[in-house]
């Protein structure tokens, strides 16, 4: 197991939140374009790059959660005891969600008798086609977990700026790329 002598995150843990957190937000904004925008949403093809950045995301979370699990994270020692828990509470509910929404986009999509593609390589059949309502059923759970994610995401971004502004914790520039810490 590696050991962090500071505490700040690796490059590796850093490259993993941002490009996750860029693929979410754009996921996220093309979620509402394919339920809002629909003529948009099929001149753009979006549907399709919609499913390729699901995949990434769901790739990318398993990368990011082996490199959680073998490497040491900084603690929140900074935080209030009930802050630290809810924090880590947040950041467990978000790797769960990076799991369940692209898992239920993957159910739907093929569930309606759709394939799903990572580049130019078919995704094997989870599922089979199910009736429309079935198919329903899992476009919904999609999209409220994908609420729910927008929520934390808020959180822990509205969190974030609370302790680097207002708090005067160092927390923030942790995870920020390429930025010295102040020294105290």
């Amino acid at each position: 197991m590696n050991k962090f002598a500071s505490n700040d995150y690796d490059s590796v843990a850093k490259f993993l939140h941002w490009s996750i957190a860029l693929m979410i937000f754009f996921n996220l904004a093309s979620g509402v374009v394919l339920v809002y925008f629909s003529e948009l949403s099929t001149s753009l093809n979006l549907y399709e790059i919609h499913k390729q950045f699901g995949v990434f995301i769901l790739l990318l979370a398993f990368i990011r959660l082996f490199w959680r699990i073998s490497h040491r994270y900084p603690k929140l020692s900074e935080l209030p005891l009930s802050e630290a828990i809810l924090a880590n509470f947040g950041v467990l509910l978000m790797y769960a969600l990076m799991f369940a929404i692209p898992i239920s986009g993957i159910y739907f999509t093929q569930s309606y008798s759709h394939d799903v593609h990572i580049l130019n390589f078919k995704l094997f059949q989870i599922i089979s086609p199910q009736p429309w309502a079935v198919s329903l059923q899992f476009l919904s759970l999609h999209k409220y977990l994908a609420i729910l994610l927008a929520a934390l995401v808020a959180g822990h971004t509205l969190a974030a700026l609370k302790h680097h502004y207002l708090d005067r914790i160092d927390i923030l520039r942790r995870m920020l790329p390429n930025l010295k810490r102040q020294k105290k």
